[in-house]
């Protein structure tokens, strides 16, 4: 048995346009299989509903960064372990991460120190502007439940004492392909061990395969027995290095398809 944990932007779906058509063959030939994809991201429960639909995928959610597991009622993995409680209509939620609003009145301690904005700061048109987003799906993305995206105005300068000011409120940072992001706790390589763990007492003989193309995917990776690394859009590799990582030759979507397809190959 195969469960596949995915990142969202840039590896599934392209970093520019969102597209995730080149990767079409890998998930059809995992549906085929029957082996579960696991969506992994920073991305709120609001905007991965959805996206799981038109990826045509169902099962277990990781959301924001690991923050909160989600899986649908019913679900095989909601039956297991402890921490399960009732979630949005049709959901069971598994809070990993601070709640956000606690989040965010830590954040508000040191945030204009440095001229830093949350998504809880902005409009949907501003989140839009920044992302691409169409306006609906900047909305949802600012539907937050328990970590906080951050912009920095100068990252390069400030990110050493941004960190130091985050970890004084018992926060934690990580940077994605886009923003930084503030953690209370939750973190994916968390959340994909314990999916992993509950999956494993369904199927014993289980492989963990991760992907993923930003820093904030190392936890991830780390917590997989085949991680790999998606190409950046211009064919490099964010900078992350552990035994076993294997890099995609290409990028987004079209680097997920090279590196399941290969992995499907292998088991035959």
């Amino acid at each position: 048995m195969l469960v596949v944990f995915s990142d969202l932007d840039g590896t599934l779906l392209d970093h520019h346009t969102y597209s995730h058509g080149p990767a079409r063959p890998a998930l059809d030939a995992l549906a085929r299989r029957g082996y579960p994809l696991v969506l992994c991201s920073s991305k709120t429960r609001a905007e991965m509903i959805p996206l799981q639909a038109e990826l045509g995928v169902s099962g277990p959610l990781i959301c924001e960064n690991g923050g909160g597991v989600f899986a649908p009622e019913g679900h095989p993995v909601a039956a297991l372990g402890e921490g399960w409680r009732a979630g949005p209509k049709g959901w069971m939620l598994l809070p990993l991460g601070m709640d956000y609003a606690e989040l965010r009145r830590r954040f508000g301690r040191f945030k204009d120190r440095f001229g830093a904005r949350g998504f809880g700061d902005l409009s949907d048109a501003e989140v839009a502007e920044l992302t691409g987003l169409a306006p609906r799906r900047a909305a949802r993305a600012r539907e937050r439940e328990f970590n906080e995206p951050v912009v920095l105005p100068g990252p390069e300068r400030q990110e050493a004492a941004f960190l130091a000011a985050a970890r004084e409120q018992g926060l934690q940072v990580t940077r994605g392909g886009r923003f930084y992001h503030l953690l209370g706790g939750g973190d994916k390589g968390r959340a994909v061990r314990l999916l992993s763990d509950l999956f494993r007492r369904l199927h014993p003989k289980l492989t963990t395969a991760g992907l993923g193309d930003a820093p904030n995917d190392a936890s991830m990776l780390a917590a997989v027995d085949r991680p790999f690394l998606v190409a950046r859009p211009g064919g490099d590799h964010a900078e992350l290095a552990m035994e076993g990582l294997v890099r995609t030759t290409l990028p987004g979507p079209a680097g997920f398809n090279q590196a399941v397809l290969g992995l499907l190959q292998e088991a035959g």
